[in-house]
């Protein structure tokens, strides 16, 4: 690697609970360029928590701030962006597994309807145009919360606040009048479909408090959810790819709205002009809190490590946590736990330990430079 006249591309994933794509960005800019180098930002999401301030930063949106519910319907204030008549909304900012505390974990009475609130405001703004981050939910309802706040009617027979558990019947004509010429994106971070041993309850509930038992009638009544869906839409959506996200949501609202499902990846990575910024990088730095083999399924790190491996380009992570057998699909990876005493020092300071990686990284680049 030449020092002189490649740049440093920068262009991590947040690290969960941890540093955010910017942070990051911020940190080693500022080491490297002390040591000489010359870098570019490009903070990237997948879809998942944080997507929607990094969608924001590159189309100059504005944040809205305004009242909606948590998943277990608790009033609290979150943001949305604006851009003119596109607006950039994130599930998890209204209803994400973030707002709640463990033992708050309640896989029959959390549901997605703060998210339908934050949509409805950003109409009522003269959205119509919406881009939907979809990670980081805390229920698995089908989007049935989320729709009902839209504008579906649903009739269940269920005191459960997750109303796909006893849910009888839908009218969608509302709903459907109701989003007629609005435009919807949603950027995925899972392919999943929505129901099966690879659905939004088999793989994602257990995260979310689910007992096995629980995974079981979740998945059954998914099954339900998307024949329902058949008889009043006419659109098969059993294995709808990215269908399983946000717990079925995804599926829901493409039977529903004929919402776009993208991968979240691939539109931050296009949207940020990463393509262009590659043919003129050194050498690409990522990052997220832990790469393992779902790392190649879609989500940044992979998809920056396969792309700079297609056009020759030195790809380094930076992580949290790493698995042995992804560490050989980067030229380098360096790994916070190396440095931190624990996992929770690494992520409490993240930051501090960053810091330290960054002087790691320079010595490398030395290396590589002098070893031309």
């Amino acid at each position: 690697m030449n020092l002189n006249n490649h740049n440093i591309l920068l262009a991590p994933n947040s690290f969960k609970g941890s540093l955010n794509a910017f942070e990051f960005c911020r940190i080693l800019a500022t080491e490297l360029e002390e040591c000489g180098f010359h870098t570019i930002s490009l903070p990237l999401g997948d879809g998942g928590d944080g997507t929607a301030r990094i969608v924001a930063h590159y189309l100059h949106a504005s944040p809205i701030k305004t009242k909606t519910v948590d998943a277990l319907g608790r009033e609290h204030f979150a943001l949305y962006y604006l851009k003119e008549h596109t607006a950039i909304i994130e599930l998890a900012e209204a209803c994400g597994l973030k707002h709640l505390k463990r033992e708050e974990y309640d896989i029959l009475n959390t549901n997605t309807a703060g998210f339908g609130i934050l949509i409805n405001h950003a109409i009522s703004q003269g959205a119509n145009n919406l881009i939907l981050c979809v990670g980081g939910s805390a229920s698995i309802d089908g989007g049935t919360g989320a729709l009902r706040e839209m504008g579906l009617t649903i009739a269940n027979n269920s005191t459960n606040r997750n109303y796909i558990i006893d849910i009888k019947s839908i009218n969608v004509e509302l709903l459907q009048q109701k989003f007629k010429g609005i435009h919807i994106t949603i950027l995925c971070d899972v392919d999943n479909s929505i129901c099966g041993p690879e659905g939004a309850a088999a793989v994602f509930a257990p995260q979310k408090g689910a007992s096995p038992e629980q995974v079981v009638m979740l998945d059954k009544q998914l099954a339900l959810w998307s024949d329902l869906l058949k008889q009043n839409t006419g659109k098969d959506i059993t294995h709808l790819k990215h269908g399983g996200a946000a717990g079925g949501i995804t599926a829901a609202m493409h039977a529903l709205l004929n919402v776009q499902l993208v991968s979240g990846s691939e539109f931050c990575l296009t949207l940020s002009h990463f393509h262009d910024y590659l043919l003129q990088a050194g050498v690409v730095i990522t990052g997220e809190g832990k790469i393992d083999l779902q790392s190649f399924y879609g989500k940044i790190p992979g998809t920056i490590a396969d792309l700079c491996q297609k056009q020759n380009v030195p790809v380094y992570a930076v992580v949290g946590l790493a698995e042995k057998q992804v560490l050989s699909r980067f030229d380098k990876v360096f790994t916070m736990s190396k440095y931190a005493r624990s996992v929770q020092d690494s992520i409490k300071n993240a930051p501090y330990y960053l810091k330290i990686i960054a002087q790691a990284i320079v010595d490398t680049l030395y290396l590589s430079a002098y070893s031309d």
